[in-house]
């Protein structure tokens, strides 16, 4: 999940509550701001996280949105050889 649907503005869905009713777990990606080191670490531990999830078998889905790091993880997962092929409709 993009940082910019975890910490919406003021009056925007809260999809973290939704998600979790629904019997979501969510693994949220670094701000779309960070950059250098830290985020690349960030990005890296995420993706091990989830390719994990889905070597074991896990649903796992998008939350698609314009998100400059939702881009750069999807393809450092499927460098990997996997693929996230679902998406889960929201917006902020």
């Amino acid at each position: 999940m993009p940082d910019a649907l975890l910490n919406p503005p003021p009056g925007d869905p809260d999809h973290v509550t939704a998600l979790a009713a629904a019997g979501w777990g969510v693994v949220v990606l670094p701000p779309a701001d960070s950059a250098g080191a830290a985020r690349a670490a960030w990005l890296e531990a995420i993706v091990e996280e989830v390719v994990t999830f889905l070597d074991d078998g896990y649903d796992v889905a998008l939350a698609r949105v314009e998100d400059g790091v939702l881009a750069e993880f999807a393809r450092a997962v499927r460098a990997t050889g996997r693929d996230v092929p679902r998406e889960l409709g929201l917006r902020p």
